[in-house]
C-alpha cells in the first residue's frame, strides 16, 4: 500500500477545514486539484530558483561566462592544494 504523502494530508486537512459540511462533491474536487496545482507550480518555481542560483555560482550567465570560468581556473590552479597534503605555511612574528 502506497503511503499517503504529507502534501496529500495537509489538503485533506484543508479541505476539511475550509469547506462546509454540505460541500458537494465537486466543490471538493474542484478545490483539492486547486491546491495540488498550488503545490506544483511552488515545486516548479523552486526548481527554477536552485537552477538559477547554480548557473549564477558557477558562472554561466552572461556573455562572457567562458572567460570567467577560464579566469577561474587560472586562479585555482595557483592556490595551494591543500586538499591533497600540500600545506600553506604561514608566517608569524
Amino acid at each position: 500500500m502506497k503511503k499517503k504523502q504529507e502534501t496529500d494530508v495537509v489538503i485533506e486537512s484543508l479541505i476539511v477545514a475550509t469547506l462546509d459540511r454540505d460541500a458537494t462533491a465537486r466543490q471538493k474536487h474542484l478545490y483539492r486539484e486547486s491546491l495540488r496545482n498550488l503545490v506544483r507550480l511552488a515545486k516548479s518555481e523552486q526548481i527554477r530558483d536552485i537552477k538559477m542560483d547554480v548557473a549564477k555560482l558557477t558562472g554561466m550567465l552572461g556573455a562572457h561566462s567562458s572567460k570567467k570560468r577560464a579566469k577561474a581556473l587560472r586562479f585555482a590552479r595557483r592556490l595551494p592544494n591543500i586538499f591533497q597534503g600540500g600545506q600553506q605555511q604561514f608566517e608569524f612574528n
